[in-house]
């Protein structure tokens, strides 16, 4: 995997742990669906509507991400004869970020852009739009991470490794979104675990963001991809050289955890049988179960080759 795809996706986790995203999800999942937080507890509501309203929202924000992505990328390409020196500045740019981002100096940072609603928008279009609302405001904790990802993206040289980007950022901020609409109660119990522990969160994600800094300021995030691109090499020409011993290793980092999705569909399915409840979390373990179970017999039968995959990925990537 590029290195920047995977520090876009960790930037979008870490944004969803966010002091000031984090702790009112709930609100925003009762908003989109229309339901009451009381319906989700109670397990009253209609979830599947809650799941496609989620992805819709996801989908909406992702739109206006990708959108900045290109725009920066582009940006980055026309300014690409003075790669080095916007590099510098951009790296300084980001080290003050995340140094704001932990001791809150400079407070104009902290002014919300966020379009509201007077009335939720109707239907399945509303939650597209609510999510674009979303993705145009600039909320205090999401701006200096969003930020730091699309000077990377003005940095990559490409407008498609740009969008590709953005969308990595839009993943890692959507997918636990998704799953907190799934399995609200669960979420419930868990924001109660890490409420006391947001601080620090916020602290790590301060210095996440003058990691990245460092690495744009000093040009050490290509070395690191073409570092990427000789170990996924490797990678292959063992594979060739250890046809079998590589597809039993790979098979069974799917296989393995596919038993235990086995396991999970079974308990909650028993449980849910037990109580007579009609529910979805069997289906859900179910379905991950198969997912990782086909992941392994088409490694080991040698369809797919984790490091020639790797090597057409970073390959993609320009590297």
């Amino acid at each position: 995997m590029n290195i920047n795809i995977f520090l876009a996706f960790t930037a979008g986790l870490i944004s969803f742990l966010s002091p000031c995203i984090f702790p009112v999800i709930p609100s925003y999942l009762s908003y989109i669906s229309g339901l009451s937080i009381s319906n989700f507890t109670s397990q009253k509501g209609n979830k599947w509507n809650l799941l496609m309203n989620s992805i819709l929202f996801v989908f909406g924000f992702t739109i206006i991400f990708v959108l900045m992505g290109i725009f920066f990328s582009s940006l980055g390409i026309a300014l690409s004869g003075i790669t080095r020196y916007i590099n510098m500045v951009a790296g300084v740019i980001v080290i003050f970020l995340g140094f704001n981002f932990i001791f809150n100096f400079w407070k104009i940072l902290n002014l919300e852009k966020r379009i509201h609603f007077k009335h939720r928008p109707a239907g399945k279009p509303g939650s597209v739009l609510l999510g674009m609302a979303f993705g145009a405001g600039w909320t205090p904790c999401i701006g200096p991470i969003l930020a730091s990802i699309l000077i990377v993206a003005g940095s990559s040289g490409s407008v498609y490794r740009g969008a590709a980007l953005l969308f990595a950022f839009s993943t890692g901020l959507g997918i636990p979104f998704i799953l907190a609409g799934l399995f609200f109660s669960f979420f419930q119990k868990t924001i109660v675990k890490i409420r006391p522990h947001l601080n620090r969160i916020k602290t790590l994600s301060g210095l996440f963001l003058i990691i990245i800094g460092i690495l744009i300021f000093s040009g050490q995030l290509s070395k690191m991809n073409i570092l990427l691109y000789a170990y996924a090499n490797k990678l292959h020409n063992w594979e060739i050289n250890h046809l079998y011993a590589s597809r039993a290793v790979y098979g069974s980092i799917f296989f393995i955890p596919s038993l235990f999705a086995a396991a999970g569909a079974w308990r909650s399915f028993t449980k849910y049988t037990k109580m007579n409840l009609k529910h979805f979390t069997p289906i859900l373990w179910f379905g991950l179960f198969l997912i990782l179970v086909s992941a392994a017999v088409l490694i080991y039968s040698g369809f797919f080759e984790i490091g020639k995959l790797i090597q057409k990925w970073l390959t993609f990537q320009g590297i």
